[in-house]
């Protein structure tokens, strides 16, 4: 074999072992890099509604879920209706009427069961979340679609604090005629955030407007997360955001609708209604 051919030779296996390391080297990496970036999931508490639940996200690499977990004993505890002696009223006192207050839980459970398939998603590097929603008064799927506003005018603050055990740093934007306020931390190396919040170089924990009426906080952290992570399927007719509250408010008084019409049945049989 000639010389020039046998070095040739020599010269296509380097170049394929270097070719076979740097694929082990990359498959290493990537292996690395999915160890250190595990599921994450966090449980905020929404400011607006404390008690009601909390808003649940599951960050990976390059996207997050995000469902609602309504806390139905405490909504109930606010106020259920109890029927006696032909007297309807509404009561708080879960110890006295604890079998009637047990039973409006489970049926509200049982009514929201299909809410739970309301599933909101987003990639990290895209600014349009999608959410499903099912609206149980038409029996139709909907996919609810909204584009954020850019996020990248973020001034950070020297201002540090310790949140469910990690280190945070304080940041401050103006984002839609109002100033937010939000604590992130890098230990969660997740461009992300609840509600859409994002474009810091980590996870937020905590963010309000100036009055702190608006805003989230983590209230429970778990990673790595090993449990079941909810499914989001891009099925049902797309709607905007905008679109998707006018079904919410014409759902709302469809409800309301319907609650004055079972008080009115109940007053003609007799029912005394008490406030």
């Amino acid at each position: 074999m000639p010389k020039t051919t046998k070095n040739s030779i020599t010269k296509n296996l380097q170049t394929l072992k270097k070719k076979y390391l740097v694929a082990i080297l990359i498959l290493v990496c990537n292996c690395i890099n999915a160890q250190t970036n595990p599921v994450c999931l966090v449980k905020y508490k929404d400011y607006k509604y404390p008690n009601t639940g909390t808003q649940n996200y599951w960050y990976s690499d390059d996207k997050y879920v995000s469902i609602r977990e309504t806390n139905h004993r405490a909504v109930a505890m606010r106020g259920f209706p109890v029927l006696t002696n032909q007297g309807m009223t509404t009561q708080t006192d879960t110890i006295k009427y604890n079998k009637e207050f047990n039973e409006f839980v489970n049926e509200n459970k049982l009514i929201s069961k299909k809410d739970s398939i309301r599933v909101s998603f987003k990639y990290y590097n895209s600014n349009v979340t999608k959410m499903t929603y099912y609206y149980d008064y038409l029996n139709k799927n909907y996919l609810v679609v909204d584009t954020l506003d850019k996020m990248n005018t973020w001034e950070i603050l020297n201002d540090t604090a310790t949140i469910l055990g990690f280190k945070c740093q304080q940041a401050v934007i103006n984002y839609k005629q109002d100033k937010y306020y939000a604590w992130f931390t890098t230990q969660l190396p997740y461009n992300a955030g609840p509600e859409g919040f994002n474009g810091l170089p980590g996870l937020i924990l905590k963010i309000s407007n100036v009055s702190a009426k608006i805003g989230f906080e983590a209230v429970e952290i778990l990673t790595p997360y090993k449990g079941t992570i909810p499914i989001f399927n891009n099925i049902g007719e797309p709607v905007s955001k905008n679109e998707w509250l006018s079904l919410m408010n014409e759902r709302n008084k469809k409800m309301y609708d319907s609650m004055n019409s079972m008080m009115e049945n109940l007053k003609k049989q007799g029912a005394v209604i008490k406030q």
